[in-house]
């Protein structure tokens, strides 16, 4: 053999023994040995999850599962967003380990890693702690969030989150982000108040303050019809815009934050102005406070109550109740059944418990929907009209 040929095969022996040994070196790092791929809380017993503490550099977080239903302990115990909880819970639980590392001083300062409770730390340096416990209180994980990882530009969109384990020195990068996470106890609030279709609303009043005077009444025959009223002079019409603005004012009813129940000077204040009636067809009452107008800078307060009255129509037939066949043959489903008048009862019971110890902060585009001036629901003359006319 010629000896640039076996110089060739010996160069060539060479390159395939060094790609066997990075195939094993890469099979070692991924192998059942390696953390990589692998859940970062791997072993995390979901269900025995009963309180998570959410710890910024300023703000703290406590939501507590008390009973039956989550809270937000540190917003006076108000109901807490299940549906957010369980999404967070749900990706610390699904997040994968992409990378990791050992961390230095620098790397924890660069990547905010640092324990929010450093006082020696900047404000920039600190991550958001987050502590899952159970019943006893027992920790069941704690880890710390820093900053999310742009594989591109600043810009782009986060693909990942650097974060450590407790206070291991450890830096590991998870496959997901938490860019979003919210670290205000407001922000966990389940903010949903009332979803009311308008087309349920047979009536809606405006009462004053101490229920004597009746500013104004709106109400429909039947369903399917206009809300209408007879008791506007011959040269008033009013504005269907607005009206069904207000008809339409509790289908998707929000809060911003609740106040401290304690505080009772809104509450007489609102108390004290006048008060809006919403009666469903159903027998369902609401009673809104939504006080007076509120400015730009100013909170929009609003307190609900909810009561029931038998509606005279709960009276009719079986077979008045029942859809017609050709109905439900068109619809291509079975049609809800009706709540019997103690149901709806029930529920008025149920949601005034749940809604009438508190005051709400609402939008002020919400607020603006409670319109308690009988004017604000009419039509404006037309400027033009009127100069003709003079």
């Amino acid at each position: 053999m010629k000896t640039k040929t076996l110089v060739i095969l010996l160069i060539i022996l060479g390159l395939v023994a060094g790609a066997g040994a990075l195939v094993m070196h890469v099979k070692s790092q991924g192998g059942s040995g390696s953390p990589l791929n692998k859940l970062i809380l791997e072993n995390l017993p979901v269900n025995d999850i009963l309180s998570i503490h959410i710890k910024g550099p300023e703000k703290l977080v406590l939501l507590t599962k008390k009973s039956d239903r989550w809270v937000v302990e540190n917003r006076f115990q108000y109901p807490a967003d299940f549906t957010k909880i369980a999404d967070f819970v749900r990706k610390l639980k699904q997040a994968k380990i992409g990378r990791q590392f050992e961390s230095t001083q620098d790397t924890l300062k660069r990547l905010s890693l640092k324990n929010p409770d450093d006082k020696e730390a900047g404000e920039s340096e600190k991550g958001t702690q987050v502590q899952l416990k159970d019943e006893s209180g027992k920790l069941l994980a704690s880890l710390l969030l820093g900053k999310p990882r742009k594989s591109g530009t600043e810009r782009s969109f986060p693909d990942g989150h650097y974060v450590r384990l407790d206070n291991d020195p450890t830096v590991y990068l998870i496959d997901t982000h938490f860019a979003h996470l919210q670290n205000e106890p407001s922000d966990w609030l389940d903010k949903t108040l009332l979803k009311v279709e308008a087309k349920e609303v047979k009536k809606v009043s405006c009462l004053s303050a101490d229920g004597k005077t009746t500013h104004y009444t709106f109400q429909r025959a039947e369903k399917g019809t206009d809300l209408e009223t007879d008791a506007l002079p011959p040269d008033k019409k009013v504005d269907k815009s607005a009206l069904n603005r207000l008809a339409r004012s509790l289908s998707s009813l929000s809060m911003d934050d609740v106040l401290d129940p304690s505080d009772d000077s809104v509450v007489a204040e609102l108390k004290q102005s006048d008060t809006l009636e919403y009666h469903l067809f159903n027998g369902m009452i609401y009673r809104v406070y939504p006080g007076k107008a509120c400015a730009d800078d100013d909170p929009c307060y609003l307190k609900v109550e909810v009561g029931y009255q038998k509606p005279a129509e709960a009276e009719k037939t079986a077979d008045k109740e029942k859809p017609a066949a050709d109905d439900k043959a068109t619809s291509g489903k079975e049609a809800r059944p009706e709540k019997s008048p103690e149901e709806v009862k029930l529920e008025a019971e149920q949601l005034n418990g749940r809604l009438s110890p508190w005051v709400y902060m609402i939008s002020k585009w919400q607020h603006n929907a409670f319109v308690t001036d009988l004017e604000d629901l009419l039509e404006k003359p037309d400027k033009t009209d009127t100069k003709k006319s003079g």
